[in-house]
C-alpha cells in the first residue's frame, strides 16, 4: 500500500508517494503471518475446484472466475484468488479475496495467457491448500466492456528526482467513473511490488516519488460497477538523485532597462517540469546580489507581482527546485540571465484602492488594500482619505511606512436604508485614486437548525443570520412553521449592532418521523430550515441509585437505551406521588449516547411510603420502586451529602454504602452518628477531596473519617 502525502494542486493532484509495498485490493494475505501457528495445529481447509472459465479456455476481457464451495468445521468466510502469468505463480499478477461467494470478476487483463487458482480461508481464520492452477488467454475485450486509456509521456522529460513531482496524463474513455494509475519497479507489474492511485477522476494526476529507481507506469479505467478496464500502453521512467536537470527559465518581463512604477508583474517561461510552489525569485540592487531587496521562494505560477520596491536599478533572476539532489540537497536549476529594471524616482501617489470584500452590508467592516505608484521615502508618508458618505467610516489619514508602496486599513460601514454608492479617495503628492462600491441595508441571510433530526420532545437549537448587523432597535424575525411538531417562538430580536440571534424551541412527541419546515421573515426577505422529528426510541431500563431513601435526602436515576440514540432524545419522568419524591421532568440523552440521569429529591414521612417512577417512550413504560421512609429509631442519623465533579462517567461510593453518585451529581445518605466513612472513587481514579473529608488540595483515590454531625463533601474527580 502506498503512504500519500498531499502536496496541493496546480492544475492537477499531486501527491509524494512515502513508500510502495502491498497492493490495495490484498485483504487477507497479512493473515499468512498472522495464523502461522494456528494453521500448523488446526485442520486446513480442502482445496475448491475452479470451475470457469474451463481449462485452456480462449475468453474476452473481462471475465468471471468461479469455483465449487468448500465446507468445513469453522465455517468458511473468505476465498483467496490469484491470477499470473507463470503457472509457477512468480509474479503474482492479481490476487484479491470474496467474503465467502464463490465467484469473482477480473478486469484490468492484458491479451495473453494467465493462470489462476482459488484457496479457502476458515472461520478460524486458517488459509487452505491451493487449488491446481488453471489457465486461460485473453483474446479481445467484450463488446460494451470499459475501454483502454492511452497513456501519454510523463510531463516535461522521463528523468526525475526524489521528491519531484511527475504529471501523468491520458485519453479518457467513455463509461468510466474513476482511473487507477499504477507504478511498478517490475514492468510485469507483480501485485506485491506494484503501487497504485485509485478513484481518480480526472485524466491526469501527479505525485512526487521518493526512491530512487527504474519505474514503469500504466493506467486503466473502472466503471461504475467497479470493473477494470484493459491497462493502457506502459511508459517507463526514473527517479535518481543524479538525474540531468532542466534548462533555467527565461525571463520574460520587464524587458531589460525598462523604467517601471508599482505595482510590477515579473514573469517568466516555465520550466520543462513546473514544480508546486518550485520557483524563487530574487531582487537585488546590484548585479552580484550581494545587496538582495526581496527573495521569494515557494512561487508556483511563472509570475510575481511585486507591490513594494525602493526606486533604483534593480537586477531580477529565478531558478526551480526539481525534487532533491541528495539526502540533504535540493535539486536546483540554474539562475535564469539577470534582467534589469528601474523604479521610477517620481514622487510616488496613489494607484488603486481595493476593499477586501466588495459586497458590503451595514454594519460590515473590511480591509481596503491602498497600493502606491512607488515606495515613499525612509521616513514614511501621511496618506490623505475621505469618504463620500457617512455609509462608509474611514480615517482622514493613514501613515505609510517608509520604503514600502502598499498597506492596508480597516474600514467600517454604517447603517443605510436603501443601497448607497460610496466612494472612498485617497491622496499624496497631489495624486488621487478612488475607489467605488455599494453598502446595502442588511437583509435576512439565512436561518440553522442544530440538530437537523432531534427525537419529538427534545429541544434543538436555531441561530439566525444577517447580511450585516441589525439597525437601531433591533431585527424583529417572524417565525413559522408548517408542523404542529414543533413550534418556534411568534418573534425573535436579533439585537441592534448583531449580526445573529440563538434560540432553542420546543418540539413535540410525533408517532412517525415528521419535517418541519421553519420558516423566518424579515424585511420582505424570507429563509428557512428543516427539522425532522423521529419517534421516541422504546427506554430500555430505569434504574434507582437507591431503592429506599430517608425521606428528606436526595438520589439520582437512570434510563438507559438498548442502543445508542441516533438523535437528541429527551424522556419524560413521573412519580406517582410529587408529595414524597419529586423528580425531574425529564431525562436528556444526547445523540450518540446511551443512557442519561434524573434527580429525585423527597420529603419526610412519618411511615414508610412506595413511590412508582417511571419512563414512557416508543410505546414502552419502565419503573421502578423508591421506598421513602421515617428516620430510623436509635442511633442518631447524620446527613451526609456528597457532590460528584470532574471527570463524567465515574461514580463516587462509600464504604459503609449508602452513597452511590454519578460525576455531575449529589446524593445524601443518612448514617448513624460515629460511622468510619471510606469514600472512592470508580476505576480507582485519583480525587481531590474537600469538606468535612479533605485531601488538602491534593490527589487521593481514597478519603476517611468519622461522621459525627451533618456532612458534606465534594469529590473533584481527576
Amino acid at each position: 500500500m502506498s503512504c500519500l502525502t498531499d502536496v496541493g494542486t496546480k492544475t492537477e493532484k499531486q501527491v509524494i508517494v512515502q513508500m510502495k509495498k502491498s497492493p490495495l485490493s490484498t485483504l487477507f494475505l497479512a493473515l499468512i503471518l498472522l495464523t502461522a501457528i494456528v494453521r500448523a495445529a488446526a485442520a486446513v481447509p480442502s482445496a475448491p475446484a475452479p470451475l470457469t472459465p474451463a481449462d485452456k479456455a480462449t475468453i474476452l476481457a473481462p471475465l468471471t472466475l468461479s469455483w465449487s464451495a468448500v465446507s468445513d468445521p469453522a465455517g468458511i468466510v473468505a476465498y483467496n484468488w490469484q491470477v499470473s502469468s507463470s503457472v509457477n505463480f512468480s509474479p503474482v499478477l492479481f490476487q484479491n479475496s470474496t467474503s465467502g461467494q464463490t465467484q469473482d470478476t477480473v478486469g484490468g487483463l492484458a491479451n495473453g495467457t494467465y493462470f489462476w487458482r482459488v484457496q479457502a480461508v476458515n472461520g478460524s481464520l486458517v488459509q487452505g491448500t491451493w487449488s491446481a492452477a488453471q489457465s486461460f488467454t485473453v483474446n479481445g475485450v467484450a463488446s460494451g466492456a470499459t475501454g483502454s486509456p492511452t497513456l501519454g509521456p510523463t510531463k516535461g522529460y522521463n528523468t526525475f528526482h526524489p521528491l519531484e513531482v511527475i504529471s501523468f496524463n491520458w485519453s479518457a474513455v467513455p463509461g468510466a467513473a474513476h482511473y487507477v494509475l499504477q507504478f511498478s519497479a517490475d514492468p510485469a507489474f507483480p501485485a506485491l511490488t506494484t503501487g497504485q492511485f485509485d478513484n481518480i477522476s480526472n485524466t491526469t494526476f501527479s505525485f512526487a516519488p521518493a526512491d530512487e529507481g527504474f519505474y514503469s507506469a500504466r493506467v486503466y479505467a473502472v466503471d461504475a460497477n467497479g470493473i477494470a478496464g484493459v491497462p493502457s500502453n506502459v511508459i517507463n521512467y526514473t527517479v535518481f538523485f543524479n538525474n540531468p536537470l532542466s534548462p533555467p527559465p527565461v525571463n520574460v518581463a520587464p524587458a531589460n532597462g525598462a523604467v517601471v512604477t508599482l505595482p510590477l508583474k515579473l514573469s517568466w517561461t516555465d520550466v520543462l517540469n513546473p514544480q508546486p510552489g518550485g520557483y524563487e525569485l530574487q531582487i537585488a540592487k546590484d548585479s552580484g546580489f550581494n545587496t538582495i531587496e526581496d527573495s521569494i521562494p515557494q512561487i508556483t505560477d511563472a509570475f510575481r507581482t511585486e507591490l513594494s520596491l525602493t526606486s533604483g536599478t534593480k537586477f531580477w533572476r529565478v531558478r526551480s527546485h526539481q525534487g532533491d539532489a541528495s539526502t540533504t540537497t535540493a535539486a536546483v536549476t540554474k539562475w535564469s540571465a539577470t534582467g534589469t529594471f528601474t523604479v521610477s524616482s517620481a514622487a510616488p501617489g496613489p494607484v488603486s484602492l481595493t476593499p477586501a470584500n466588495g459586497h458590503l452590508f451595514s454594519g460590515d467592516s473590511t480591509f481596503v488594500m491602498l497600493q502606491l505608484s512607488g515606495a515613499v521615502p525612509s521616513g514614511g508618508a501621511t496618506i490623505a482619505l475621505s469618504s463620500s458618505d457617512p455609509a462608509a467610516v474611514v480615517p482622514a489619514t493613514i501613515n505609510m511606512p517608509g520604503n514600502t508602496a502598499w498597506m492596508q486599513f480597516q474600514m467600517q460601514t454604517g447603517q443605510v436604508t436603501a443601497p448607497t454608492t460610496v466612494t472612498l479617495t485617497s491622496t499624496l503628492n497631489s495624486h488621487s485614486a478612488s475607489v467605488q462600491f455599494i453598502v446595502s441595508p442588511p437583509s435576512l441571510q439565512s436561518i440553522s437548525i442544530s440538530p437537523g433530526t432531534i427525537s419529538g420532545g427534545a429541544q434543538p437549537q436555531a441561530i439566525i443570520m444577517l447580511n450585516g448587523v441589525a439597525p437601531q432597535g433591533g431585527a424583529v424575525v417572524n417565525l413559522s412553521s408548517n408542523s404542529q411538531a414543533a413550534s418556534p417562538p411568534i418573534q425573535v430580536t436579533i439585537p441592534a449592532g448583531s449580526p445573529s440571534v440563538s434560540f432553542p424551541f420546543a418540539t413535540s412527541a410525533v408517532a412517525a418521523s415528521v419535517t418541519a419546515t421553519i420558516t423566518a421573515t424579515w424585511n420582505g426577505a424570507s429563509a428557512a430550515a428543516p427539522l425532522t422529528m423521529t419517534p421516541l426510541p422504546a427506554p430500555s431500563t430505569l434504574t434507582l441509585n437507591s431503592s429506599a431513601l430517608i425521606g428528606g435526602t436526595a438520589s439520582a436515576g437512570t434510563v438507559t437505551l438498548s442502543s445508542f440514540a441516533n438523535s437528541d432524545t429527551i424522556f419524560q419522568i413521573t412519580s406517582s406521588n410529587p408529595a414524597v419524591a419529586t423528580v425531574s421532568p425529564s431525562v436528556f440523552i444526547s445523540a450518540g449516547a446511551i443512557a442519561g440521569g434524573f434527580n429525585i429529591a423527597t420529603a419526610a414521612v412519618a411511615a414508610p411510603t412506595a413511590v412508582i417512577i417511571s419512563v414512557s417512550g416508543g410505546g414502552a413504560t419502565r419503573s421502578a420502586t423508591l421506598t421513602v421512609n421515617p428516620p430510623a429509631a436509635g442511633p442518631q442519623m447524620m446527613a451526609l451529602t456528597v457532590t460528584a465533579t470532574g471527570r463524567t462517567g465515574e461514580t463516587v461510593t462509600s464504604t459503609p454504602a449508602g452513597i452511590n453518585v454519578l460525576a455531575g451529581g449529589s446524593m445524601t445518605a443518612s448514617p448513624a452518628a460515629g460511622t468510619p466513612i471510606t469514600l472512592g472513587v470508580s476505576n480507582g481514579r485519583s480525587v481531590v477531596w474537600s469538606g468535612a473529608c479533605s485531601s488538602g488540595g491534593q490527589k487521593t483515590a481514597t478519603c476517611k473519617f468519622t461522621l459525627n454531625a451533618n456532612a458534606a463533601v465534594t469529590a473533584n474527580v481527576q
